[in-house]
Protein backbone atom coordinates (compact mmCIF):
# COMPACT_ATOMS: atom_id res chain seq x y z
CA UNK A 1 0.00 0.00 0.00
CA UNK A 2 1.29 3.89 -0.88
CA UNK A 3 1.78 6.64 1.16
CA UNK A 4 0.05 9.88 -0.21
CA UNK A 5 2.75 12.28 0.14
CA UNK A 6 2.11 15.92 0.25
CA UNK A 7 4.56 17.55 -2.57
CA UNK A 8 2.62 21.18 -2.31
CA UNK A 9 0.73 23.97 -0.40
CA UNK A 10 -0.72 26.50 -0.89
CA UNK A 11 -0.48 29.36 1.91
CA UNK A 12 -3.72 31.61 1.31
CA UNK A 13 -3.21 35.54 1.90
CA UNK A 14 -5.25 37.68 4.24
CA UNK A 15 -7.07 39.12 1.11
CA UNK A 16 -11.06 38.41 2.19
CA UNK A 17 -11.43 37.72 -1.63
CA UNK A 18 -8.92 34.98 -1.80
CA UNK A 19 -8.24 32.61 -4.37
CA UNK A 20 -6.48 29.76 -4.06
CA UNK A 21 -4.54 30.05 -7.56
CA UNK A 22 -3.56 33.08 -8.08
CA UNK A 23 -3.80 35.01 -4.13
CA UNK A 24 -1.14 32.66 -2.51
CA UNK A 25 2.26 31.65 -1.72
CA UNK A 26 2.77 28.27 -3.31
CA UNK A 27 5.39 26.24 -1.41
CA UNK A 28 6.80 22.47 -2.26
CA UNK A 29 9.84 20.53 -3.23
CA UNK A 30 11.66 21.94 -6.47
CA UNK A 31 10.92 19.31 -9.08
CA UNK A 32 13.69 20.31 -11.25
CA UNK A 33 16.11 19.49 -8.96
CA UNK A 34 14.54 15.99 -7.72
CA UNK A 35 13.19 17.24 -4.31
CA UNK A 36 16.26 18.90 -2.61
CA UNK A 37 15.34 22.01 -2.66
CA UNK A 38 12.48 23.97 -1.03
CA UNK A 39 10.90 26.23 -3.65
CA UNK A 40 8.23 29.19 -2.76
CA UNK A 41 6.65 30.77 -5.27
CA UNK A 42 4.43 34.30 -5.11
CA UNK A 43 1.28 34.14 -6.94
CA UNK A 44 -0.41 37.08 -5.89
CA UNK A 45 -0.03 40.41 -7.11
CA UNK A 46 2.34 41.61 -5.01
CA UNK A 47 4.97 38.63 -6.18
CA UNK A 48 3.48 37.78 -9.34
CA UNK A 49 5.63 34.23 -9.85
CA UNK A 50 8.81 35.66 -8.06
CA UNK A 51 10.23 32.25 -6.77
CA UNK A 52 13.22 31.09 -4.35
CA UNK A 53 14.63 28.22 -4.12
CA UNK A 54 16.39 26.75 -0.82
CA UNK A 55 18.12 23.43 -0.11
CA UNK A 56 17.35 22.24 3.36
CA UNK A 57 19.92 23.66 5.62
CA UNK A 58 19.55 26.91 4.11
CA UNK A 59 15.32 26.19 4.84
CA UNK A 60 16.22 25.68 8.55
CA UNK A 61 18.65 28.18 9.04
CA UNK A 62 15.94 30.84 7.80
CA UNK A 63 13.48 29.45 9.96
CA UNK A 64 15.70 29.64 13.19
CA UNK A 65 16.91 32.99 12.22
CA UNK A 66 12.86 34.00 11.75
CA UNK A 67 12.03 32.58 14.77
CA UNK A 68 14.50 34.40 16.81
CA UNK A 69 14.03 37.80 15.46
CA UNK A 70 10.56 37.81 14.64
CA UNK A 71 9.06 39.32 17.41
CA UNK A 72 11.79 42.65 16.98
CA UNK A 73 10.90 43.03 13.55
CA UNK A 74 6.76 42.75 13.29
CA UNK A 75 5.29 46.34 13.75
CA UNK A 76 1.69 48.09 13.50
CA UNK A 77 1.35 49.86 10.07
Amino acid sequence: MSKEVVTRVSIKSEDPNWNPIYNCIRVGPDDEAAGSFLKIVGEDEQNDGASISLNWEEWDTLVEVVAKYRKDWEWEL
